[in-house]
């Protein structure tokens, strides 16, 4: 297998499931959603064009889900 055939695959791994990492994030209250960001910032450092497909379950939260220990950045909307 040549290198550039070792990236695409993987390239398509990361894709297949970061979807995933993605919903299980989301909103959570932990260090897991900074990790998901910390993997697509790196990943995006090797493919600077590659967006994350739209997700439409993955929604901004509302006001009143924002405060005391919930954090803007516990959501992870504002990747796509």
């Amino acid at each position: 297998m040549t290198d550039k055939q070792k990236i695409e695959k993987l390239k398509h791994a990361f894709e297949e499931t970061i979807w995933m990492a993605i919903r299980y994030a989301d909103g959570r209250h932990t260090y897991v959603p900074s990790m998901v960001r910390d993997a697509i910032k790196d990943f995006k450092m090797v493919f600077p064009d590659w967006k994350p497909k739209p997700d439409g379950i993955i929604k901004p939260p509302n006001k009143e889900d924002l405060g005391g220990m919930n954090f803007e950045s516990d959501h992870l909307h504002d990747i796509f």
